[in-house]
């Protein structure tokens, strides 16, 4: 202070500091009361001035007429409060404000002035006295100079708040927090300004007192420049920190060794149910754990760390924010780390970890673990699930571990072999004993493979001896279970006895071979069937083209009769001198005509002997080749001519002429014939005529549809979906073989690789509508 003495008391009187001029007119040591140094002094001029002062009282203390001693006397402060200063007069008053201090003015007269500077510049801390009217600097020591960089003859006399404060609003705030401390302020940080430009930052601490007759303030200024930009890495390091935390899915809180909250994530606030503004730096950790308790995220039980020591606790918190909460308080620190879980009234379950850390504080940790402990839940109840369902499952169950090689098998199983649970052997020797013989190289090489890893699963049929003798099928169904570290380390199988199943199959299996075999024999004769059809209708064929033939050649053979015995008689004639012209001329008449009629009747009887022989061979060989179809129709019609007439019917043909065909014309004359027949047997009455119609037509460029029909007695709609099976027959007393239209579906369909639709009703007749290509496939050359 400018004052020619200057102590600092603490707050129950006792001396801390004081300068030399303070010594020089009171005395004093370190821990001297104030009371003790006023009662030392020789003389007063009220005995009760020293009690006063000691009572907060106003005093004066005044100086001796010439020996430099001062006494304590009574006097009255403006505003009423306590004034002690030392005065040119001998007085000094201190205001009580000024906690802790008493300044001395030197008695020196003008050495004063010297004595102060002299003071001042041996404080080796920046100190500078401003007016606390107007903020002027009335003194500046040289430490304060080289920290603002100016001489001290440029600061003295000049408004510290204008020239160095970077907002000069920071000065009101400062005199705010000096009168709010009823005098004085520690630690308020500020940032100044050079005369160059630069900032500093600056921790003041600072007291009100008289100064030369002025109320003034003393700043001792510190500078934290240095501090505040380590604060402000920090707080950058942090703001990355704090970008890490808040990408982790755990909750995570730090605390200083004094319990004050130094790094956190958002995740925590989730957690533990609090609202992002309750956290913040330094935060203390009695204010979480109260909004922790406070909230609706939790009931009854530990949220905080209770690994925290007690002692942290008691003195940086209060064990009462702990107790809030319902976690014990442990009777000594925890040098490890601890972990506890915590269910929300939600039903969540958090992990809490607590870790301490090296300089005394601790990091703690909430992880949401419902998921992994319902999981666990579940794994139990499944575990309880899987031994009842063990128990009443219907099914053998079977464990190899690889680690121990021990072989598990349940009861069930032993019981599907016959055997009790006193006779339950579970080794891998007795196991392979059971299996028969021929079974076992199977059984080890399937084992083989699950170890080896070469299938992950297997399935396959077992045989063992039953405790009677018997053989008994076992279904095994084996899988490879792994191990946490992706090592297998045991396989577990079931077993389902199939003895029955198996044997149902192998009756099946004979069953099938019979009704196989049964097949090919019944193929085989219908094949049979077939062809003597064939044969048949080709016999029917014969016997109706060697009826027409008779006729011709009968005619043709009397003709030739004729000539000839007409002929013996004009060669008798003529050797015997006898001929007469009017008989020779009788005979060439006779045999002209006989030769003309011969002539025609060989010429239809090769024309049905070529019909024949072209139909035959078209049955015979089922050979490819181009055929003209209204040709064909006629030819066909012609050989059944003898059937036709004997039944009386008529017939039309509607075909356009040169309708080539490139296909089997021995399938289609097949197809023809079996419909004419099928009309004559089936069609009519006895004694019944009728007309049978056969028409055909190009159907596009690639198909030709005929259509068969008759006027005769129809078929009922319920037999529709028969006619064309094999050996189904309405005549089967008149011998009706059932084939007739199942060759013809057979051909239509496999050979011309066509389709058949029938359309009948009684009383309207039968319609056989076949559809098939112009040029017939390559490929099905086959019926």
């Amino acid at each position: 202070m400018a004052a020619a003495g200057l102590a600092r008391f603490d707050a129950d009187g006792r001396l801390i500091w004081a300068n030399a001029m303070f010594r020089a007119s009171l005395g004093g040591r370190p821990g001297d009361r104030l009371d003790c140094l006023l009662a030392a002094l020789p003389a007063c001029r009220d005995a009760g001035a020293a009690d006063r002062l000691r009572a907060g009282r106003p005093v004066v203390l005044a100086a001796s007429p010439g020996g430099g001693r001062s006494t304590l006397v009574p006097a009255e402060g403006e505003g009423g409060e306590l004034v002690l200063t030392l005065a040119d007069d001998g007085a000094l008053a201190v205001p009580p404000d000024e906690t802790g201090f008493i300044g001395l003015e030197d008695l020196l007269g003008d050495r004063a002035g010297e004595a102060e500077r002299a003071i001042m510049q041996a404080i080796a801390v920046p100190l500078v006295v401003t007016r606390l009217s107007d903020g002027l600097v009335m003194a500046v020591n040289q430490p304060a100079g080289l920290l603002f960089g100016v001489p001290l003859d440029a600061v003295v006399g000049r408004s510290f708040a204008s020239a160095y404060y970077t907002d000069p609003a920071e000065r009101e705030r400062l005199l705010t927090a000096l009168r709010d401390g009823a005098g004085s302020v520690d630690g308020f940080e500020t940032r100044l300004c050079r005369p160059d430009g630069s900032d500093l930052w600056a921790m003041v601490s600072a007291r009100r007192f008289r100064f030369r007759g002025e109320s003034a303030m003393l700043a001792c200024i510190s500078d934290i420049s240095a501090r505040k930009r380590t604060e402000q890495a920090l707080e950058a390091q942090w703001d990355q920190t704090r970008a890490v935390l808040n990408g982790l899915g755990q909750g995570v809180m730090a605390f200083d060794r004094a319990l004050r909250l130094v790094a956190w994530n958002g995740r925590v606030t989730e957690l533990l149910g609090l609202e992002p503004e309750a956290l913040g730096y330094h935060t203390p950790y009695a204010a979480i754990a109260r909004r922790v308790a406070q909230g609706l995220a939790f009931g009854p039980g530990s949220v905080c760390p209770a690994a925290v020591p007690d002692d942290q606790i008691r003195a940086g918190a209060g064990a009462g924010a702990s107790a809030a909460l319902g976690v014990p308080l442990p009777a000594r620190p925890a040098p490890d780390d601890r972990a506890w879980e915590c269910t929300r009234s939600d039903g969540q379950v958090l992990e809490c970890l607590i870790r301490p850390l090296p300089d005394g504080g601790f990091v703690v940790t909430y992880t949401d673990v419902t998921e992994r402990r319902n999981a666990e839940r579940e794994i139990i109840a499944s575990r309880e699930l899987f031994e009842l369902a063990i128990r009443a499952a219907r099914e053998g169950i079977s464990q190899w571990d690889l680690r121990t090689g021990q072989l598990w098998l349940s009861p069930y199983w032993w019981g599907m072999l016959g055997y009790g649970e006193g006779e339950m052997v579970n080794t891998a020797a007795r196991w392979t004993e059971l299996i028969l013989p021929e079974d076992r190289e199977l059984s080890v090489h399937m084992a083989r493979d699950l170890v080896n890893g070469v299938m992950n699963e297997c399935q396959f049929i077992q045989r063992f001896r039953h405790k009677r003798g018997t053989v008994v099928h076992m279904l095994t169904r084996a899988i490879r279970v792994l191990g946490p570290d992706g090592a297998l380390f045991r396989i577990v199988g079931s077993h389902t006895d199939v003895t029955d199943r198996v044997h149902a199959e192998e009756r099946v299996h004979a069953a099938r071979e019979e009704a196989e075999r049964a097949l090919r024999d019944l193929k085989e004769a219908q094949a049979h069937l077939i062809q003597s059809e064939k044969m048949a209708a080709l016999g029917s064929l014969v016997a109706g083209v060697a009826h027409e033939i008779n006729t011709p050649i009968g005619i043709a053979l009397t003709g030739a009769s004729l000539v000839a015995e007409r002929t013996r008689l004009i060669r008798r004639d003529f050797e015997a001198g006898t001929l007469r012209r009017p008989d020779f001329a009788d005979f060439l008449e006779m045999a002209g005509e006989a030769a003309q009629l011969m002539l025609l009747n060989i010429d239809r009887a090769a024309q049905l002997i070529q019909s024949f022989k072209q139909i035959a061979v078209d049955q015979a060989s089922e050979e490819r080749r181009v055929f003209d179809l209204r040709d064909y129709i006629d030819e066909v019609l012609r050989s059944l001519g003898v059937r036709i007439k004997r039944a009386a019917h008529g017939v039309e043909v509607d075909c356009p002429a040169d309708l080539l065909i490139d296909g089997y014309p021995g399938a289609l004359s097949q197809v023809l014939t079996n419909l004419v027949m099928n009309s004559i047997i089936h069609g009519y009455a006895p004694g019944q005529h009728g007309l049978l119609r056969v028409t055909a037509r190009s159907v596009g460029a690639d198909e030709v549809e005929l259509v068969y029909a008759d006027d005769g007695q129809g078929i009922p709609p319920d037999l529709h979906g028969k006619v064309f099976e094999p050996f189904f027959t309405t005549s089967r007393g008149t011998g009706g073989s059932g084939l007739g239209l199942n060759i013809v579906y057979n051909i239509a369909t496999r050979k011309l690789r066509g389709r058949i639709a029938l359309d009948s009703a009684p009383g309207r007749g039968t319609a056989f509508t076949l559809r098939f290509p112009r040029v017939a496939p390559a490929d099905r050359a086959q019926a």
